[in-house]
């Protein structure tokens, strides 16, 4: 049984139940956490290493992450990364109605000491042919979502992340979980 953060004093049984779970346990226990369990687990992973390598590799190949949000609404979503050209770049993957409203959300993720950057204020220069076109989000809908909008995320376990979402420099009080698909 992976424990709840805020039931923990630590990280350690939490990396190492998600660690010893099957995939599909680990997405069943994400699905599960509330915007309370996601803060206590952010809390919980400070000072861990996440390499940039944790969300893809420079082979081009995209890697998906399914991930749960703290919103009320459409918390359930993945993120798809790849590198191309030297930047690692990735977009949030939404059902047909979010993605209509807010856009793709385009995103460069860089390293930033301990923690991993996902930076929307930076767009890559292209886009792979599986992603959906460049769009900004810095204009219409999108800007509503995605503006001004950097996430600092931080290493749980071998599979799993957490981060924390910043909006001109301020914290915007929300938090998300990814879980990186086998």
């Amino acid at each position: 049984m992976i424990p709840l953060p805020s039931l923990s004093d630590s990280l350690a049984p939490i990396a190492e139940a998600l660690d010893a779970a099957a995939p599909d346990a680990r997405v069943n226990w994400m699905r599960g956490l509330g915007k309370r369990e996601l803060k206590a687990l952010y809390a919980l992973a400070a000072g861990q290493q996440l390499p940039l390598s944790h969300f893809c590799d420079d082979s081009g190949a995209i890697v998906r992450h399914h991930g749960q949000n703290s919103l009320p609404l459409f918390s359930t979503f993945e993120k798809r990364f790849c590198t191309r050209d030297d930047v690692m770049q990735g977009y949030n993957h939404n059902g047909a109605l979010v993605s209509w409203f807010s856009g793709p959300g385009h995103f460069i993720a860089r390293q930033d000491g301990d923690e991993v950057l996902f930076d929307y204020t930076v767009l890559p220069g292209s886009v792979p042919e599986d992603f959906p076109a460049l769009a900004g989000n810095d204009s219409g809908t999108a800007k509503l979502v995605f503006g001004g909008m950097l996430d600092r995320v931080r290493r749980v376990s071998t599979h799993c992340t957490i981060g924390t979402a910043f909006r001109n420099g301020k914290p915007e009080n929300a938090w998300f979980m990814l879980i990186r698909a086998s």
